[in-house]
């Protein structure tokens, strides 16, 4: 995303934004939307970050992680890959690998 080369960045609770982004958050380059979500495990939340352009792909990825929260599905995480900007290639490898 720093390299105008994906529209969307995504990152975990056990991972802290990069300090690269700071900068872009400050200045409103990039918006931010954390995403709780809870289960039987305890809490999780997503960090995704955004150009004001893609705030609908912001959306639908928030939508598509909720709905795969709870489970692995193959077409869910095609979707996710897709959104994030992955390559098909490298999408299937995930999945691939998750499955085995």
């Amino acid at each position: 995303m720093l390299n105008h080369q994906k529209d969307l960045a995504l990152f975990y609770t056990d991972y802290e934004i990069p300090e690269d982004f700071f900068p872009y958050l400050d200045n409103k380059t990039f918006h931010s939307k954390t995403i709780n979500l809870k289960n039987s495990l305890g809490d999780f939340s997503y960090y995704l970050i955004y150009r004001q352009e893609h705030i609908k792909k912001a959306e639908t990825l928030t939508s598509v992680l909720r709905k795969s929260y709870d489970k692995f599905d193959p077409d869910l995480e095609r979707e996710i890959g897709r959104l994030l900007g992955y390559a098909q290639d490298d999408i299937e490898y995930y999945i691939n690998h998750c499955l085995n």
